[in-house]
Order: C-alpha cells, then sequence, then structure tokens
C-alpha cells in the first residue's frame, strides 16, 4: 500500500471489507476506503456512522503497484445510520450521478462533492443546517439541487463552476431567504417549490 494509504489505516488497528471490497473500520463505524471496481451501484453497511474523507477518490492497489483514482460507482445508497461526513469524503468520485443521503447528517461538510463531474442532482435531507465552502465544487454536470427549511447557512462558492446547473429548489416561501445565504452567481437560480404537487 501506498505510505499516505497505510498510514491512515493504520489509526484503526483492524479493518474489515464488505462483499464488495470497501474497507471499514473492524467496529464498522467508520467507512474508509469505497469499494474498487465494476461496481456500478453501492449500498454503505448499515450501522457505518462516519465517512471519512477521500472515501471514495481512490486507493493505492498492492498488487498492481499503481494508485487507482477511485472506484466506477454511479450511485450510492447511505443508511440514516451515518450522522457524520468529513471533508472531501466523495471527493473526485467521478462516476457518481445520484447520491440517497443519510438524514441523520448535520451538515455537508468542505468540498464534500468535489469534482463529482457526473452528479445530476441532490436532494439534501432535512437534518442538515450548514452547507460548507466548495461542498458542490466543479460539479459539472449538477443540474438540480433540492434544499431544506432546515438550512440556517451555506458558505462562500459551494456551487462555484457548476456550470450545468439550472435550478436550486427551497421549500415555498423561502426563496428570499435562501437568495440572501447564496452568493450572487447561485442566487439567480433559486426557484420555490410549488404548492401543488
Amino acid at each position: 500500500m501506498e505510505e499516505r494509504d497505510i498510514q491512515y489505516f493504520e489509526q484503526f488497528g483492524e479493518t474489515i471489507q464488505d462483499e464488495y471490497g470497501g474497507i471499514y473500520s473492524a467496529d464498522g463505524v467508520w467507512l474508509l476506503s469505497a469499494p474498487i471496481g465494476r461496481h456500478k451501484t453501492y449500498k454503505i453497511k448499515d450501522g457505518t456512522q462516519i465517512i471519512a474523507h477521500y472515501s471514495f477518490m481512490g486507493r493505492f492497489d498492492e498488487n498492481d503497484d499503481m494508485y487507482i483514482n477511485s472506484c466506477n460507482i454511479e450511485s450510492i445508497e447511505m443508511p440514516n445510520s451515518v450522522v457524520y461526513l468529513e471533508n472531501e469524503a466523495f471527493w473526485e468520485c467521478q462516476e457518481l450521478k445520484t447520491i440517497k443521503l443519510s438524514h441523520s447528517i448535520k451538515k455537508i461538510p468542505c468540498s464534500c462533492f468535489y469534482r463529482c463531474i457526473s452528479l445530476e442532482s441532490i436532494v439534501i435531507p432535512e437534518s442538515v443546517t450548514i452547507i460548507e465552502m466548495g461542498a458542490f465544487m466543479w460539479c459539472k454536470s449538477l443540474r438540480s439541487v433540492y434544499l431544506p427549511k432546515s438550512i440556517c447557512e451555506i458558505e462562500k462558492g459551494v456551487f462555484t463552476s457548476c456550470e450545468s446547473l439550472e435550478k436550486i429548489v427551497v421549500p415555498y416561501g423561502t426563496k428570499d431567504r435562501f437568495i440572501a445565504m447564496l452568493d450572487e452567481e447561485s442566487a439567480r437560480f433559486v426557484v420555490e417549490e410549488s404548492l401543488v404537487n
């Protein structure tokens, strides 16, 4: 393994793998590294509480003596047991198109989805209160974002270089509040949900 990977994994002691090759802490609390290979969909194990930084970027393959840039995962399902995402958790998960987030997370951290260039749409759950700087930076295929009323703060540059962005959908009656939170470039995409579904 690459020195960075060895040092990072060593702090957790023993690790376990799921049937897809995802690496978890022995107690199953941390997802340390997503599976690498041909898997198009990935369901994170129930009981997982924390998604480690760079979990979906890739890791060193000791068999081929080379660093593999991420996985081919296009769809992720996250259980509600997940309460915390570290910064850069999905950094450069470049094939990712859709993700179902846990309804227990409180924030979308800094650079969480940086350069997830295939991500098309995302629904932020009601549990989230803050979206940190650059969370979706360079998500160049991102067209729609759905934000809940629970959001209290959106930091700068959250949607920087999201060149395909068409709409940021917010709950009815909250448009002005969200426009005030967003930078000028992103605010122009804010639309309210219709009362008629």
